[in-house]
């Protein structure tokens, strides 16, 4: 009999220890990937006909830290910082009737705020979550390219009339923002030690060009300032989406 007893508190004990362990209320430090496909969007480029200006589909990786807590099982907070690669390939004609292929890469550190939600995880190994929050973005390289063999975007810097003739970066904006979710499951790896699957998705509410930009055109000797996109050009925001992968420790709170 007391054989029994000592087996039926000594499963009660590793049971209780065993929640503990699993607990995820506490600290959360992690790291995530993700590969996703990314879109400038603007009305008058997507109104021009396909023959003329065709988007392409172009794919992009973003990586970085997450730090976050959570209250209890079921909500929490997190931040992450996100070295993002995006941009946007599109292709169209020269004035020659020749088709060519175009690259914009913009490199951003994106800074997202989320309210976190699963549906515990104290007992289970496999539990839905959901991120959804806010986010500004910050723009740390752009370029631009193209296989255009009959005119470069460079030639005009070489125009004796052209002055300051802003770069790729100054083309843009240095700053964005807007939403970004994210939906999936956290699998229990090991003590304490998630991994995370989920669908992510980010939009920008303002403009990512900087219709600003401009340069000097000098004609007989006096400046006039021209400005690199038309006057009447909508805003272009950016959209990214795709299969986010991260691992997920819980420094665990009692």
């Amino acid at each position: 009999m007391k054989g029994i007893l000592r087996a039926f508190f000594g499963l009660l004990i590793v049971i209780s220890v065993s929640t503990s362990v699993f607990a995820q209320k506490g600290l959360k430090l992690g790291i995530v990937a993700l590969p996703q496909t990314t879109w400038m969007l603007n009305k008058t480029d997507m109104d021009v006909p396909q023959d003329q200006f065709k988007y392409k589909t172009t794919f992009g990786m973003a990586v970085g830290p997450s730090f976050g807590y959570h209250f209890g099982d079921g909500i929490g907070l997190k931040v992450n910082f996100i070295y993002s690669a995006e941009g946007q390939k599109f292709t169209n004609f020269n004035s020659e009737g020749t088709l060519v292929n175009h690259t914009r890469r913009l490199d951003y550190m994106k800074i997202p705020l989320f309210v976190s939600i699963n549906s515990g995880t104290e007992i289970h190994k496999v539990v839905f979550a959901a991120d959804l929050g806010f986010q500004v973005n910050f723009l740390m390289r752009a370029r631009s390219f193209n296989d255009d063999q009959s005119y470069t975007p460079d030639e005009i810097l070489y125009n004796p009339n052209v002055r300051d003739y802003p770069s790729s970066y100054k083309q843009y904006s240095l700053f964005n923002y807007g939403p970004v979710g994210s939906i999936g499951a956290d699998i229990k790896l090991a003590y304490n030690i998630m991994g995370n699957v989920r669908l992510r998705g980010d939009y920008t509410l303002g403009d990512v060009e900087n219709k600003d930009s401009a340069y000097k055109l000098y004609t007989n000797g006096i400046p006039d300032d021209v400005r690199i996109y038309n006057e009447t050009r909508p805003i272009t925001s950016n959209l990214t989406g795709g299969l986010m992968f991260g691992i997920t420790y819980t420094f665990t709170a009692y």
